[in-house]
């Protein structure tokens, strides 16, 4: 049997549920596969069964007003958060003793593994650093960009989750997207939301980092005259406010973002890969100065100044599904990963 030490950046959970759908698969092909990361993140692993290691510590990065703010402040917490995980990660990589070890932007693990020797896989969209703005912070940013860049380099299978052209080390699986296990009625039902009508989902991120979408959407729902129910998953959840149901953390959203008859939410990878996935029309809007998220949203044509044109984009989207895409990423990675292993 493989004995795989997996770890998973906690910001945000998009991460983790990316390591759900490849952990699943790598389960059920015989794999045993022990999981490590910090926050949120360990009891949202947890919930699916799996035994997590709580070791890591990151930080998530500075947001206010939906604006990403301050990142040589968070580069330098982060690098402490590092440190303090390494130690920690490798007292967990001695007691397993693991075959390989694979890291999903936690990179505490993956540096273990080179240490010790271990086969080493590093799954990552984000290839490239973009947060700086300062000559301070890019500075600092250049400098994490070096070793980042050597990280990549000396891990012995680098996994990136799109689709894309293969090179050396380089490979890619195709979006991995959890299984939707429920359909539109049994999950509308299960959360309390009406089974009738139109249902538009918002989306605020693990870290609730969307919240200033709430008001943005209420309002042009309202201004658009459209006569639908917003279904606000993650924050902390609530009573009902006129049309709006707070349901704070949905852990199976696949099946909520496939049931919704539109999406709204940042541009995290894995919302937008599941919404693609089950052929769900969607907006993304991204955090300001977040150039991975600005990025996936300019691929679906989308900016964070699309906010104030909010109205039309539903009214133009809403109910408006397109084929389902169907991603099988999460197969294809757990049986290269096993390959490696």
């Amino acid at each position: 049997m493989t004995k795989l030490l997996y770890g998973v950046s906690p910001i945000g959970l998009g991460h983790s549920s990316r390591a759900v759908a490849i952990g699943t698969e790598l389960l059920e092909r015989g794999a045993e596969v022990t999981f490590a990361t910090g926050g949120p993140a360990v009891a949202f692993l947890r919930s699916y069964g799996f035994e997590v290691f709580d070791v890591v510590t990151e930080p998530n990065p500075i947001i206010w007003n939906g604006r990403n703010v301050l990142p040589s402040l968070w580069y330098y917490r982060y690098w402490r958060g590092y440190k303090a995980s390494k130690t920690r990660a490798r007292r967990v990589a001695e007691e397993l003793k693991p075959d390989c070890v694979v890291g999903d932007e936690e990179f505490s693990v993956l540096s273990v593994a080179l240490e010790k020797g271990l086969r080493a896989i590093m799954i990552s969209d984000e290839l490239e650093l973009g947060f700086a703005r300062t000559f301070l912070s890019r500075s600092i940013e250049s400098r994490v960009a070096r070793w980042y860049k050597e990280l990549q380099t000396s891990v012995d299978l680098l996994v990136v989750p799109e689709e894309g052209s293969d090179e050396g080390k380089l490979w890619h699986s195709g979006p991995v997207v959890r299984k939707v296990t429920a359909g539109r009625d049994e999950t509308r039902k299960s959360l309390g939301l009406p089974l009738e009508g139109a249902l538009i989902l918002l989306t605020l991120s693990g870290s609730g980092s969307g919240s200033h979408l709430i008001p943005a959407v209420e309002s042009a729902v309202e201004s658009a005259g459209l006569s639908a129910t917003v279904a606000v998953a993650g924050g902390r959840g609530g009573p009902a406010q006129g049309r709006t149901r707070h349901l704070g953390f949905v852990r199976d959203l696949q099946n909520l973002v496939a049931g919704a008859d539109l999406c709204v939410s940042l541009a995290g990878k894995s919302t937008i890969d599941e919404a693609l996935s089950a052929g769900t029309p969607m907006i993304a809007l991204p955090l300001k100065d977040h150039f991975e998220q600005e990025a996936n949203a300019k691929a679906l044509g989308f900016t964070h100044g699309d906010i104030a044109r909010l109205g039309p984009l539903m009214v133009d989207r809403l109910g408006r599904r397109q084929p389902p895409r169907k991603y099988d990423g999460a197969v294809k990675a757990a049986v290269r990963i096993l390959e490696m292993c």
